[in-house]
Order: structure tokens, then C-alpha cells, then sequence
């Protein structure tokens, strides 16, 4: 029997406000589900195709490409962002098949009736696919009824069976390793900067109020299980293996939310990543889980930068509203082990959240400051559905209930207007470099100037319009370039990104600063 997955890999943004559509940016990443589900049916006797859209195709087009693969089932990758996109998607594929159509990912598992009442969807899959994807296929493949498949709801009629949840899969390595070449690694957008995207684990243990972590890990029957990691011989594998099909990667990308460290993981991992793989590396952490011992132990495998979630400088904001609960103490004593090892940092931070002002925004600048992160990102915050911040900003009023989920959506709130949101996602940056700046100066002279910069930034009576017009304007500018060097001049890219970083590329070399 063939599947044939359909990945729509680019967003599409609208403003909330004229519906005018804003712009597309195009996709081209590698999913590690596509990759797990496509393994574990080809080692089934199964065929699997992959239809991976990185921009937006004709309706021909797009119909063409189905009837060229003739799939028996149709497998349509459904994120949030990008649920507008399957719809229309769907319809097309039904004017042009008659093979059941099936909807998966995130989306499916958080909103199973949005996704189910899909004009031409027959079935979704809740949770993890594997096993639940198997089961159905081999009973399509016999002819045998597959209602009743666990994970699996389906239309039946006018009705909708909706199954329950299978539990999770708890031994993750009994999986087969993903099957990256069902991915063309050239239209791949890591791949342009020869980096390796990778993900060794399962299921985050923390439910912060953004995130959809915890309404995802709840559908399960064993949920005290959700988050779960392959062996530290499992993960090497899965690293050669993926070497093999592009050798080319020079960098990886570890995506996991937290590579693990209890239980002698991260020592056994990274001694056996020395001897055997020796590839510098990227890779997230959360600050309250870092010490110096973690830090020397990625430092001396090869990380040359890590991520961090600091989200909001302000206390009751990133204790109270988003549950981090960790103190400024520990994302100080995080960055700093970092500096000291030799790992460059990139903070990740939100602007636009529920309760937030611009001196609250002010408080995350200062901390960014105050931390000397190397990078610093600060998107708007986008009200995910399904979450419990999402759920608060509806009985607030600052969000509607249903929306377009291609829509450049915040939260639109008294305290923060929009000028003012757009003025504090666009000068985010240059006001943790002037603060910055301000400390190094001698005396008083520092915190006196620090105090007239407060003012400023938190004044209603800055042209907020204009200055973001012109940030905006310098941004895309700024994009742009960066875009066509990667594109057109990769080598020298990546020596000017490596000298700005401090990285070596040599490979089965020690990575060196």
C-alpha cells in the first residue's frame, strides 16, 4: 500500500485587521515525524511518498503531483499556522482522488473537531503516529475494518468515532531510525549552511502557559511518560546514519526542547559524540537546569552555541502568566557559565504578552542586558490556540476565540497598543546594546543616563509609526542581504558566521574557539 504525505512547509501571514495578506515565508525544513512514520511503514512492506511544499503551488499543480505518486492514502501534515493552507489542500486533492484522506501533527492532536469537520478529511490521528498509522495501513492493506483503530478518528457516516488514545510509546528505541531520505536534502534550508537538524528525544516536561506541551501530554493514558529520550547508542546511530545520506552536514542542530543530563545521559552521550561523530553543534537548555558541568561537558563535544528561553525580564510576567518559574539568578548564572566555557548565547524572548506593558517589555530589555547574551530574539507573542495563555486572552477580550491562523494574530491589549508593541518588537535590540553601553560608563554617569533612557522608551509620546516604519524598512533591508549571501555565496557564509561565532568546521577535528 502507498501513503503519500503532504507537508505544507511555509507560512502564509495576514493582517488581523484588513485581511490583506502580509507576505509568504517560504519553508524547507526537515520534520523528524514525516521522517519516523515514513521508517516505520517502509519497514512494514509499505510504500511512502512525501510531497513537501516549501511555497505555495497552483491549484494544477498541485493536483498534477498527486496523480503522478497515486497514493492509497493521503497524509496531510497539519500544523496550526499552516491549517488554512491543508483545507484548501484537501479540497483540491478531492476533486482529483478518491483515496481516503488523513490528517495528523499538532493541530489534530490539540483541535481533533476543527480538524475532523475538515470539508473532505475522513480521519485524524491524535498523538504519536507510528503505531497508530501502522495498525491502519495494514488493516486498509487486508480490507479488514479499521474503525476502531486506537488514536485513529473517523468518519463513519454522519457520525465521528472517536477513538481513544493509545498509550505512548515509553522505549522510543525500539523505533527504527528515521528515514531521512524520504527528505530531498537539497531543498532543505539547513542544508544551504551544511547543518544537520536533529531530535533525540520526545515530549517536554514543563507546561508553560504558551506552550500546548501540557494539553498534548493530558490526551495520553500514561502521561507521566511523555517526555522520554533515545539511549545515548541509539542517538549515535541515528547521527551516523543521518551523516550518510548527506554527508556534506559539517554542523547539527540539536531541536530537542532539553537534551537530557540525568542519569549520566549527557556524559555517556557526549563521550561517545567525541570519539564517533566530533561535529560542532548548537542546541537548547532551559537556565535552571545548567551547571558548570554541564556547560564543560557540551563545551568539550563541540557546542558552540546555546539557546536559552528567557521569554520576559519581568518576574511576575515570566513566573505568574507563562509558569516558567525560574528566577533571574539562574538565567544570569546560565549565561554566565556559558561566557566562561566559551559558548555563544542566543536569549529567546516574547514581547506583546497578556498583562504586558512597555515597562514590563523594559524589565526583559534590561535582563538581556544584564545577561550579555550574544544574541537576542524578540518576536511578537503569537496566541497559539489551545493553550492556556491562549484561553486567558479570550476571557480577557484581547483575543478572539476563532480566527484565520494565517494572521500576523497578538494580543490586543489597553496597556501595550499596537504602535507601541511594533516600536518595542523592532528596537528590542538596540535598546539591550545601549543599556549594555550604559553599564560600562564610569561613576554616576552610567545610572543617570540609564534613568533618562527609561523615560524614553516607555513614553506614550514617541512617533511610534514612524520609527517602526523605519526599523522595518532597515529589517527587511538587513534580511535580504543575509538571504542572497547564504543563497549565492554559502562557503563565504559560512566562514563569516564561524569567525563571528567562534567555530571550527573541521571535521574530526576538536571544534576550537
Amino acid at each position: 500500500m502507498k501513503v503519500l504525505f503532504v507537508y505544507p512547509d511555509y507560512k502564509v501571514n495576514v493582517d488581523p485587521y484588513s485581511g490583506r495578506m502580509l507576505g509568504v515565508e517560504e519553508g524547507g525544513w526537515y520534520m523528524e515525524g514525516v521522517a519516523s512514520l515514513s521508517a516505520v511503514l517502509k519497514e512494514a512492506g509499505h510504500e511512502v511518498g512525501l510531497y513537501h511544499l516549501t511555497s505555495p503551488v497552483e491549484r494544477e499543480e498541485f493536483q498534477a503531483a498527486l496523480r503522478r505518486e497515486g497514493p492509497d492514502l493521503l497524509g496531510f501534515v497539519t500544523m496550526t499556522r499552516e491549517y488554512p493552507q491543508v483545507k484548501e489542500y484537501v479540497g483540491w486533492a478531492r476533486d482529483c482522488l478518491e483515496v481516503p484522506v488523513i490528517c495528523g501533527s499538532y493541530h489534530p492532536t490539540t483541535l481533533p473537531e476543527e480538524v475532523i469537520a475538515t470539508e473532505g478529511v475522513d480521519m485524524i490521528c491524535r498523538g504519536e503516529g507510528e503505531e497508530a498509522l501502522l495498525e491502519l495501513v495494514r488493516r486498509m492493506d487486508a480490507g479488514e475494518d479499521y474503525r476502531d483503530t486506537a488514536s485513529i478518528w473517523v468518519k463513519d457516516g454522519g457520525e465521528v468515532r472517536r477513538n481513544p488514545v493509545r498509550p505512548l510509546i515509553e522505549d522510543i528505541d525500539v523505533l527504527p531510525l528515521p528515514d531521512f531520505a524520504v527528505f530531498d536534502f537539497s531543498r532543505l534550508i539547513s542544508t544551504r549552511i551544511n547543518t544537520g537538524v536533529v531530535i533525540l528525544s520526545r515530549g517536554c516536561p514543563y507546561s508553560c502557559t504558551y506552550c500546548s506541551n501540557k494539553k498534548m501530554r493530558d490526551i495520553y493514558p500514561n502521561k507521566n511518560r511523555y517526555s522520554r529520550f533515545h539511549s545515548p547508542e541509539y542517538s549515535i546511530e541515528y547521527l551516523k546514519k543521518l551523516l550518510s545520506i548527506c554527508p556534506q552536514i559539517q554542523y547539527l542542530n540539536f531541536r530537542d526542547d532539553i537534551l537530557p543530563w540525568k542519569g549520566g545521559w549527557l556524559e555517556r552521550f557526549t563521550t561517545l559524540y567525541r570519539k564517533e561523530i566530533n561535529l560542532p553543534f548548537i542546541c537548547n537548555y532551559r537556565a535552571n537546569l545548567v551547571t558548570p558541568e554541564v556547560v564543560r561537558m557540551l563545551r568539550e563535544a563541540g557546542c558552540y552555541q546555546m539557546f536559552f528561553g528567557v521569554e520576559s525580564g519581568n518576574d511576575f510576567i515570566r513566573n505568574q502568566v507563562l509558569n516558567r518559574h525560574m528566577s533571574r539568578e539562574k538565567i544570569l548564572a546560565a549565561f554566565t557559565a556559558c561566557r566562561e566555557a566559551g559558548i555563544k548565547t542566543v536569549a529567546y524572548n516574547m514581547v506583546g504578552l497578556p498583562y504586558e506593558d512597555k515597562s514590563r517589555v523594559l524589565d526583559t530589555i534590561k535582563l538581556n542586558a544584564e545577561i550579555m547574551a550574544d544574541h537576542s530574539l524578540s518576536p511578537i507573542y503569537y496566541p497559539y490556540p489551545d493553550t492556556v495563555l491562549f484561553e486567558t486572552a479570550v476571557e480577557e477580550g484581547w483575543v478572539p476565540p476563532v480566527y484565520d491562523y494565517r494572521e500576523d494574530r497578538f494580543v490586543d491589549q489597553p496597556t501595550l497598543p499596537r504602535e507601541q508593541l511594533y516600536f518595542a518588537r523592532y528596537y528590542f535590540r538596540p535598546f539591550v546594546r545601549l543599556y549594555r553601553a550604559l553599564k560600562s560608563l564610569p561613576g554616576p554617569l552610567g545610572p543617570w543616563l540609564e534613568r533618562w533612557v527609561d523615560k524614553i522608551f516607555v513614553s506614550p509620546r514617541l512617533p511610534h509609526a514612524a520609527l517602526v516604519r523605519a526599523a522595518r524598512s532597515l529589517e527587511k533591508a538587513r534580511k535580504g542581504v543575509k538571504e542572497q549571501f547564504s543563497r549565492r555565496a554559502p562557503g563565504l557564509y559560512l566562514f563569516v558566521r564561524d569567525r563571528v561565532r567562534g567555530v571550527s568546521r573541521r571535521k574530526g577535528g576538536t571544534p576550537g574557539v
